[in-house]
């Protein structure tokens, strides 16, 4: 089956240089981790879910339609350079398109100066334990990859970091990626008890 493509912006790459920072060996164990917890399940025949590190002044995010989060090679992965908000344009360096949720990430990272690391995940038990978890969650349901969907999420989240995402999964924030894996992580256990 082919991956359904829900990217909602265009691409300019300014190259098509293979990220190679030292930060992506950390992401590629969290993006494994994310797939043997089932956080980033198939759907539609690509991975959902999606997570990013910021490097300096940019970040580094997984590229768009993945078959899997497990096992990745560096050019799995996509530097966002910048991204031109009024006519919806990412300037990127990789070989592939970035996550479709990289409008999202983008507008967390340049509103929350403390989060360098965003992990978007999915998990039924998370979003089943709503209440019971007593976690922040978005008003309302939106299309994802959207700019909409970004706006949902930064009218809620404030300070928190774990945000639920209506009948779109979770993200998990951190300071580092160890931060935002782990609290993912401790919620889905919770979850589950």
């Amino acid at each position: 089956m082919e991956p359904v493509r829900r990217i909602k912006f265009k691409t300019n790459f300014l190259s098509k240089e293979i990220p190679d920072e030292k930060e992506i060996e950390e992401l590629k164990n969290w993006c494994n981790q994310f797939h043997k917890n089932n956080l980033t399940s198939e759907f539609q025949g690509a991975s959902v879910g999606n997570l990013s590190t910021r490097v300096e002044d940019y970040f580094i995010i997984t590229a768009s339609v993945l078959k899997s989060k497990e096992n990745l090679k560096n050019d799995s992965f996509v530097r966002v350079i910048n991204y031109d908000v009024y006519n919806n344009i990412f300037f990127v360096e990789g070989m592939l398109e970035p996550s479709s949720e990289s409008i999202m990430h983008y507008l967390i990272y340049n509103t929350r100066d403390d989060v360098n690391a965003i992990f978007h995940g999915h998990h039924d038990s998370i979003m089943k334990n709503t209440e019971k978890l007593k976690l922040p969650i978005t008003k309302n349901e939106v299309p994802p990859g959207t700019m909409e969907l970004a706006n949902e999420v930064l009218d809620v989240l404030g300070n928190n970091n774990f945000v639920l995402i209506r009948n779109c999964g979770f993200i998990s924030l951190g300071s580092t990626m160890k931060e935002a894996g782990q609290l993912a992580l401790n919620i889905l256990k919770k979850s589950q008890k």
